[in-house]
């Protein structure tokens, strides 16, 4: 069954996520490489899935809050981004906790620099407790930040993973 825009709209602002930050300086970030055939192991995640829900509503243009994004440009997949998603969603994992930084620090883009990927701009959404594709989407489409994030028409190419209820969506442009 196809869902109308209006009603896809209204199911997602129905769903809530939250995001905090914070900093623990006692637990070690976890190594960025990971070997493309742990990669699904890890992630346990449906890459096209997810990937299909983003691009349609990148194709479609959406309400990010109260801002109104317009239609842009689909994303690709891109290994070296999921990679980064990996190691991050990992280290969530390990510690329990949902942030952004790591224990040191370093964010999104250090973890991204460190896959070999020579970044222009780059973004991060992360969540905590979703158990499918749809569910974490949904909760980042609802959330006004995280929606722009993925509605950003400087990004193009797309990497995310999960790890236990851990999920990380990276989102980046090369130079």
């Amino acid at each position: 069954m196809k869902l109308s825009i209006p009603f896809f709209c209204l199911a997602v602002a129905c769903l809530a996520t939250s995001c905090e930050k914070s900093i623990d300086n006692q637990s070690p970030e976890l190594p960025v490489t990971v070997l493309k055939a742990e990669i699904s192991s890890v992630t346990n995640l449906n890459n096209e899935m997810l990937l299909k829900l983003v691009n349609d509503t990148r194709l479609a243009g959406c309400n990010c809050g109260t801002t109104a994004m317009p239609p842009v440009a689909v994303l690709s997949w891109n290994a070296n981004l999921t990679s980064a998603a990996i190691s991050h969603s990992k280290y969530m994992e390990s510690i329990n906790k949902m942030q952004h930084e790591s224990a040191n620090g370093t964010g999104v883009g250090d973890r991204v620099t460190a896959t070999g990927y020579i970044w222009k701009a780059v973004g991060e959404n992360v969540a905590q407790g979703q158990t499918t594709e749809l569910q974490v989407f949904n909760d980042w489409l609802k959330s006004e930040g995280h929606c722009k994030n993925m509605m950003n028409p400087a990004y193009k190419e797309m990497g995310a993973a999960r790890s236990g209820l851990f999920w990380t969506q990276v989102l980046a442009v090369k130079m």
